[in-house]
């Protein structure tokens, strides 16, 4: 079963075309001012050339940080969550991100499907046996079965 027949008319593309072009544009001014500290002129000093290395170095927290802001979930628990498999030995931020987007999407999914429920009963408050119902009914949360007892 593809993702596109789980995920129907789960999201549009716009929102996902956004944030790609905002991060485009972000990544091409770094890519900018990495040149522009890559080439000293002869006018900088030693602690000026230790300083545009020190700030070349802090470009994988600047980065975790900006992905940190890109989801909702925190990234360091993920990968905690993802160094308790045994078979996991290396797991980069560009994994960790990622999986963290899976999960969040996998999430707002149940949370839609379970809340369909919830409205059908003309309720408000969505609670375990819309959960359920969710799980039970949509063939794509099939293997959640039993996960809530």
């Amino acid at each position: 079963m593809a993702s596109e027949d789980i995920f129907q008319n789960e999201c549009s593309e716009e929102p996902e075309l956004e944030v790609e072009q905002r991060m485009e544009t972000e990544d091409a001014a770094e890519s900018e001012d990495e040149t522009e500290a890559a080439a000293p002129t002869e006018e900088t000093s030693p602690a000026a050339d230790a300083a545009t290395e020190k700030s070349v170095g802090s470009k994988s927290a600047a980065d975790h940080e900006r992905a940190a802001k890109l989801t909702q979930l925190p990234l360091g628990r993920v990968k905690s969550i993802m160094k308790l498999d045994p078979d996991l030995h290396l797991a980069t931020q560009e994994a960790v991100f990622t999986v963290t987007k899976a999960v969040e999407l996998f999430i707002a999914s149940l949370a839609r499907e379970s809340y369909k429920f919830t409205a059908q009963f003309k309720k408000k408050t969505v609670q375990k046996k819309d959960v359920d119902m969710a799980i039970s009914v949509v063939d794509c949360l099939l293997f959640l079965d039993g996960a809530l007892k």
